[in-house]
């Protein structure tokens, strides 16, 4: 099938060579070890999905349905792989295929290329399994992703059911008064984090583009029920709170749970705390809730 975008999808732009500081960064973390084992209850392998090198991780039992996972790192950072731990524990508590694509990075990718690459996935699912019921997801930047693919495709996507964000980045324009409040207590995230990965990312182009900027799209009309989880001590909390409070004044169902003291994707990172313990439990409860357990799903062709 081919997606139809309530907003206009740029064509990919060159980029620029990534800086020798952030390669370095990206290969610490590609070596670093994954912060959670693989569950007992699914299967985790590589596949191309669209065009797009992917993670997938299938539940052992038949699937309810499926969701798309894209990874944080401020557009620059990161990958499926770290996260194939984590990714396991939603498709085996959640009962659902978790594709996770590695998009391209900025800056040598601008934006819209991760936009692009997500769409590509997201295409070949639907028409893999038009029926079957659909979730999109994402972490961090991966969350402004995530909200970005539902306002831009969620109508032309009878089937998607839900999306899920879990500290999700949603204005590039970095204006949030939480960068200020909250910037003693985040110990990931900063304004000038921010600002540089912004920067990166959108390389010229406004921060106040829609599919840039998902907070500020004027209709949402796309975006299923929501479950956004994000923690009092991170900079982007503003960002989730003003997000909450636009889907409900446009009648989509959403539930906000704001974790105290939670710091940012925290659930992605330390699995041992009892706050990533409840925050999973949520989403696995609302992936089960969103599915609604119909439709079973085999793997997508590459």
């Amino acid at each position: 099938m081919a997606l139809r975008s309530r907003y206009p999808l740029d064509p990919r732009r060159t980029g620029r060579p990534a800086p020798a500081a952030l390669v370095e960064t990206r290969d610490a973390i590609a070596g670093a070890v994954s912060p959670y084992t693989l569950a007992e209850g699914a299967m985790v392998a590589e596949r191309t999905v669209g065009g797009v090198r992917c993670i997938v991780a299938s539940p052992r039992q038949p699937a309810l349905g499926g969701m798309i996972y894209f990874h944080g790192g401020g557009y620059r950072l990161g990958g499926p792989d770290r996260m194939a731990g984590f990714l396991s524990r939603l498709a085996a508590d959640g009962g659902c295929r978790v594709i996770a694509p590695a998009y391209a990075l900025a800056p040598e990718n601008p934006y819209p290329a991760a936009l692009h690459d997500a769409a590509a996935v997201i295409d070949a699912v639907a028409a893999e399994a038009p029926d079957v019921p659909m979730m999109i997801g994402g972490d961090s930047a991966g969350g402004g992703l995530a909200a970005a693919c539902c306002i831009a495709f969620g109508e032309s996507l009878p089937s998607l059911r839900g999306a899920v964000l879990l500290s999700p980045w949603l204005d590039l324009r970095v204006c949030a008064d939480s960068f200020e409040r909250c910037a003693p207590s985040d110990r990931l995230f900063s304004r000038e984090s921010a600002q540089d990965a912004a920067n990166s990312y959108l390389q010229g182009l406004p921060a106040d583009a829609p599919l840039a900027s998902p907070l500020l799209a004027g209709a949402l009309d796309g975006m299923p029920s929501t479950l956004i989880i994000a923690g009092s001590a991170e900079v982007l909390i503003q960002d989730s709170i003003d997000f909450a409070a636009r889907l409900a004044a446009q009648h989509i169902g959403v539930e906000l749970s704001v974790i105290p003291h939670m710091q940012h994707v925290s659930p992605t990172l330390f699995p041992d705390l009892p706050s990533s313990a409840r925050s999973l439990s949520a989403i696995t409860r609302f992936m089960r809730e969103r599915l609604n357990g119909t439709g079973l799903i085999a793997d997508p062709q590459s």
